[in-house]
């Protein structure tokens, strides 16, 4: 059983009359009323009761304000209008007291998943990590007294006679909870501690890593490293979630596909970038100096073998079309993979609203069914003039061979007070860095002076091209170097 810190070991005496370890413990029992589901839910109501495991030492409740309406099946369920939470608090106005009511305490409630899901989101749209040690009153009810007809809270208080006032209202089934939490605890404490759950996600952790391993890693975006018993790196990885996509190779169903991995990690490390280009930069970059055994894509260091040529068509229309490099020809942009080609032509059709039977995508048969969605004004069926078409297809060109120059990319960093920055110059990667915000604001030379230098190679360029035509990877800041040698932004 993974222990967490907010537990207070003691020997205590069991009915059997062998000392046994157990845990000392308090438990917060949660109940919360949403607007909906997960996806797009918030939460209209929380109770909380404080307890020992044989007696309540506190409680609080209260209605809270959602800021968007109930869904109407909820509100029948529950009785909680979008009248009744129309004055209500805030989440953040209660924010601190329910972290005081929980911290140092078990998270108990009945389907645990279900409260404290909402509540992990409730205080990441904060910008704060809520992460408790959990418990659920349905599992450990199935262990201790099994084979009843229903274990849904209801019915199951109705089967070993729980009084229930009411139900779908938090403080109701909070208490309700509370009192089938206080049965089972003195039914079998030693299975109630049992199930006890670190906030890790049901994974099958390797047998060789330590399980307090996955107790820090952040749910931000960066790189992450997988070691061997030598220290050896075996894996390089990125994500916007470093804590989800770690977990990701853990998962029982990826076992068979990372089984070599599985077997090998002995331990975990990471760098946080806050910018996912900064990430995506540091990954190859990473991949390529490491060589780690298990990393394929990004090992090698040689031209990028695709490309995206244009052409013309017998009718006059611009087309365009993926294929492999050729130092003959002059390209768009070189790329990676034919797939890659391929999101980057789709991604061009749908913002230009280009035919993407001219762009080699699909074949024409009878009429063109991106035409009749309105995706396509019908170009290769003739029904624009190849004047307009190609108007538009030279604006894509441009937006696709975007020509690296003297520039700064700034993004969010790895905290609130931070940005990060990647520099080109020249038309080469120089690097990434990290600047705290107060500082961002000096002359250009000094700024420059937080890049980490870095080598260039075409899937540096490739990366920063692909970011910079996506629009998403932050503000682009453009600059010149004067006859002295320094540097200046561009107006």
């Amino acid at each position: 059983m993974h222990v967490g810190k907010s537990y207070f070991w003691a020997m205590a005496q069991q009915q059997s009359g062998v000392q046994t370890s157990i845990p000392v413990a308090e438990f917060a029992v949660v109940d919360v009323e949403t607007t909906g589901t997960i996806h797009d839910g918030k939460i209209t109501e929380i109770a909380i009761i404080v307890h020992d495991g044989t007696r309540e030492l506190d409680r609080f409740t209260t209605l809270l304000n959602p800021g968007r309406r109930i869904d109407p099946y909820v509100a029948r369920l529950t009785g909680i209008t979008d009248r009744m939470v129309a004055d209500a608090p805030l989440f953040e106005e209660h924010a601190q007291r329910i972290l005081e009511m929980t911290r140092d305490r078990i998270f108990v409630a009945h389907n645990v998943s279900f409260d404290y899901a909402f509540l992990k989101m409730e205080f990441r749209s904060m910008g704060m990590e809520f992460k408790r040690d959990t418990l659920d009153s349905i599992d450990i009810c199935r262990r201790i007294i099994p084979d009843l007809p229903s274990y849904s809270l209801k019915k199951l208080c109705t089967s070993i006679g729980i009084p229930m006032n009411g139900h779908h209202r938090a403080l109701d089934d909070t208490e309700a909870t509370a009192l089938l939490f206080a049965k089972l605890y003195g039914m079998d404490i030693k299975t109630v501690f049992s199930r006890v759950k670190a906030d890790i996600p049901d994974v099958n952790i390797p047998p060789n890593l330590p399980s307090t391993q996955l107790e820090g890693i952040p749910e931000s975006t960066g790189v992450y490293y997988f070691h061997d018993a030598d220290d050896q790196i075996l894996y390089i990885g990125k994500s916007v979630d470093l804590r989800k996509r770690i977990f990701s190779h853990f998962h029982p169903k990826e076992k068979k596909k990372w089984a070599e991995l599985w077997r090998a990690i002995h331990s975990i490390t990471f760098e946080e970038t806050g910018s996912e280009l900064a990430a995506l930069l540091l990954e190859s970059q990473q991949i390529k100096q490491q060589q780690p055994r298990l990393n394929v894509a990004l090992k090698m260091q040689h031209p990028l073998p695709y490309s995206i040529f244009e052409g013309v068509n017998d009718q006059g229309y611009v087309t365009f079309s993926i294929r492999r490099r050729d130092t003959k020809t002059d390209s768009i942009i070189d790329l990676r993979g034919y797939r890659e080609g391929e999101r980057l032509l789709i991604r061009t059709a749908e913002r230009f609203k280009l035919c993407r039977c001219l762009m080699g995508l699909q074949q024409l048969k009878g009429n063109c069914f991106q035409h009749q969605i309105k995706e396509c004004d019908g170009a290769r069926m003739g029904l624009v003039s190849a004047e307009e078409y190609n108007a538009r297809a030279a604006r894509a060109r441009q937006s696709m061979s975007i020509t690296l120059e003297n520039l700064l990319i700034v993004s969010a960093g790895r905290h609130a007070d931070e940005y990060a920055l990647v520099q080109v110059e020249q038309g080469r990667y120089m690097g990434y860095g990290f600047i705290a915000k107060e500082d961002a604001n000096g002359p250009l030379d000094i700024v420059l002076e937080h890049i980490r230098p870095q080598e260039d190679n075409p899937d540096a360029q490739r990366i920063i091209r692909n970011a910079l035509f996506s629009g998403k990877q932050g503000k682009r800041l453009r600059y010149r170097i004067n006859d002295d040698g320094t540097r200046t932004y561009l107006a």
